[in-house]
């Protein structure tokens, strides 16, 4: 005769889905995206932040990723986009748009070395607490 054996069940989690969903009204005037988006605009001239540097200071309610979402979700000029980049210093958005947020961090006068990377120990903006 066989025995039975009980197979151990677990609940499968879902999987989170590719794009996220779009953010609601609420959320984006007054939720994380908004918190952003005031940060953001407080990056002066010359200065960059990374969306990582951003989650922290939003006390990671948004990943670097959301940061990025967030950034796009953003009306076009509203925000100084082009101030924010990735960890190595370097720009996330030539894929879709070449030379332009590298051409409009130049104008600020932020330099870059010849591997395309800014230095952040001295352009990174450290905002009063």
């Amino acid at each position: 005769m066989a025995s039975k054996t009980k197979r151990k069940t677990s609940a499968r989690r879902r999987r989170p889905s590719a794009s996220p969903a779009r953010p609601s009204s609420a959320e984006t005037t007054r939720g994380p995206f908004a918190r952003v988006w005031a940060i953001v605009k407080r990056i002066p001239r010359g200065r960059v932040a990374t969306y990582g540097q951003l989650a922290e200071m939003i006390e990671h309610r948004l990943s670097p990723v959301g940061i990025g979402w967030a950034i796009r979700a953003a009306g076009e000029g509203s925000i100084p986009w082009h101030r924010v980049i990735n960890s190595k210093g370097t720009i996330s958005t030539d894929g879709e748009h070449p030379g332009l947020q590298r051409a409009m961090l130049e104008s600020e006068g932020v330099v870059f070395d010849a591997e395309g990377r800014v230095d952040l120990e001295t352009a990174r903006w450290r905002p009063r607490r």
